[in-house]
């Protein structure tokens, strides 16, 4: 005991002589130089902040189309997404114009399968040789964390090689000086090293408008750089003039028998009605780069709309509210998809400029870079990465005239069941909220039929007295029509939201056999088990859903063992 007291005395500090402060401990004298002196919590790390109202998303909920309301939607997150093409923009963070924790925890919700990502080569190298991807590695190991796969564009310029620092049309500053392009290739090369584990896609620069030459030398040598690290790699080509650039780089990969390095070739159709970009840019921009090989393709890399009248960038000078940018993004979703063309929208979150606030995001932001406020746009692409996944097919799409308004109609098909998506598209998309009664003719006999608002999800029974039928179809009298997208559907192709916690436990068993949650043919009931086909038999079914109720019924206390029924 002695030992052990003087052991105690010995370890305690000496009062004649001061012991050092431990790093990072401030005295009285340095209290100024804190946020406050006796704040409680000043050692927590600040909570996000609390997502504000949104008034747009309250009135487009409160809006009445005249027909009976059922439900919602069901939605679903990346991670319950097998597979799709959508792409979500999570640009410009190497310019620090956004905040990935700002707004990260929103992004494996929306649904998207793919995310962009900018990998700043003048961030990365602010010294000649000494490469920091420690700012990037976050967003790319985060994002594929959440079911999200990244793709990255390798960009822009470096003023440690003499690129001036407004980076994004300068090409020509890194090919014509041979010591900045070798770096370039270097600094290229170590990042698919770095992130190819994740990373399998790659685009090259970002919108080197009318520099062909130099963008197709760069497109060469850079390709062949990330095959030497990543054979299996897809290079992109970027955005560019239509259709020199595009010439300058496909001759140049014919001339040096290097085709096989091409796949997307990318465009930006920031047109104010999205509905006129096919036939003006992706239709001729599709036709000629098939021309040089069947395995190339289009992509649309980068568009999206502004939720507010801009006096820069893309669509400005236009009057856009939040109400058109969600019409507007679902528009080019449906239409994309329609056509088979992977899409990514842009971008996540409104981006803080060194001059501006732009109000493309899907999530409104301040001048702080904080999260603000999921607009309307971000539940309308939630909506769409929901049902538009690789099971959807697109089978048909045109314009026809209904009451002297052209009218976009698109057909598809998933798991056997049609969906037809139809909107005004003679203009471009307007804030008003009004809804116009078209007459419908359908080709084919839809089962209880249901109207669907594409923007919020809210989704409708069409009653039987709209309702026509005829030999071989259907006519839908007197249809809510505007100029957003709204589906039109079988009651059996739509999977509806459910809030479980008001739920009961019987109506959460038999959930998984109602053929009202498209559920007919007994797909659910495999959830636990071996799946071994994709339509079980009658009897298989029968035996599942009399197994399923007595074990969940059971531990739910709502299952009568003795008489074998479920308690009412």
């Amino acid at each position: 005991m002695l030992i052990g007291a003087a052991a105690v005395v010995a370890a305690m500090p000496s009062f004649a002589e001061e012991a050092p402060a431990p790093s990072g401990v401030v005295s009285f004298k340095d209290a100024a130089k804190i946020k406050s002196w006796d704040a409680w919590d000043d050692h927590k790390k600040p909570a996000p902040p609390k997502e504000k109202p949104c008034v747009t998303w309250k009135k487009l909920n409160e809006l009445d189309p005249g027909l009976k309301e059922i439900g919602r939607l069901a939605v679903r997150g990346a991670k319950d997404i097998k597979s799709s093409k959508w792409s979500v923009g999570c640009e410009t963070m190497d310019r620090d114009y956004a905040d990935w924790n700002a707004y990260k925890h929103l992004l494996e919700p929306l649904g998207a399968k793919h995310g962009r990502l900018f990998s700043g080569w003048a961030k990365t190298e602010q010294e000649k040789g000494r490469y920091d991807f420690t700012w990037l590695d976050p967003q790319v190991r985060e994002m594929a964390a959440m079911g999200v796969k990244p793709w990255i564009c390798l960009s822009y310029g470096n003023p440690v090689y003499g690129s001036d620092f407004r980076l994004g049309m300068r090409v020509k500053q890194v090919t014509d000086k041979p010591e900045a392009f070798e770096a370039w290739l270097r600094y290229c090369t170590a990042c698919v090293e770095r992130y190819k584990d994740v990373v399998d896609e790659w685009e090259i620069w970002n919108e080197p408008f009318g520099q062909g030459p130099e963008y197709a030398e760069m497109f060469y040598r850079t390709a062949k750089a990330i095959r030497a690290v990543q054979p299996a790699a897809k290079c992109f080509c970027t955005a560019i003039t239509f259709p020199g650039d595009y010439k300058c780089v496909l001759e140049k990969l014919k001339t040096e028998n290097a085709l096989d390095l091409g796949s997307y070739f990318i465009y930006h159709p920031y047109d104010a009605n999205p509905d006129m970009s096919y036939a003006k840019r992706a239709e001729p921009l599709r036709k000629l780069v098939k021309s040089y090989s069947g395995a190339f393709d289009i992509m649309q890399g980068e568009v999206g709309c502004p939720a507010q009248l801009e006096f820069a960038h893309a669509l400005h000078s236009m009057e856009w509210t939040e109400y058109s940018q969600a019409k507007w993004n679902l528009r080019r979703a449906i239409g994309d998809a329609a056509r088979s063309i992977p899409s990514s929208v842009f971008t996540m979150i409104d981006l803080q400029y060194t001059f501006m606030l732009q109000s493309f995001g899907l999530v409104r932001s301040n001048t702080l870079k904080e999260f603000v406020y999921r607009r309307p746009s971000y539940y309308a692409m939630q909506n769409v990465y929901a049902i538009f996944d690789d099971d959807m097919l697109p089978q048909k799409h045109l314009t026809v005239k209904i009451a002297g308004r052209d009218v976009a109609c698109n057909l598809f098909k998933r798991l056997g069941q049609s969906w037809r998506f139809y909107w005004f598209c003679g203009e471009r998309p307007s804030s008003d909220l009004s809804f116009a009664p078209v007459d419908l003719d359908i080709p084919e006999k839809l089962e209880r039929p249901l109207w669907v608002d594409m923007i919020t999800g809210r989704v409708f029974e069409i009653p039987g007295s709209s309702i026509v039928w005829k030999k071989d179809g259907m006519t839908l009298r007197g249809v809510p029509m505007w100029d957003s997208p709204v589906a039109v559907v079988s009651r059996r192709a739509v999977t509806l939201a459910r809030d479980w916690q008001k739920t009961s436990p019987k109506d959460i068993v038999d959930s998984f056999y109602r053929p009202g949650q498209g559920c007919f043919d007994g797909e659910y009931l495999q959830v636990g088990w071996t799946d071994i086909c994709d339509t079980p038999y009658p009897e298989a079914v029968a035996a599942l859903r009399e197994l399923g109720v007595s074990l969940y019924g059971g531990r739910a206390g709502v299952f009568n063992a003795k008489e074998g029924k479920v308690n009412e």
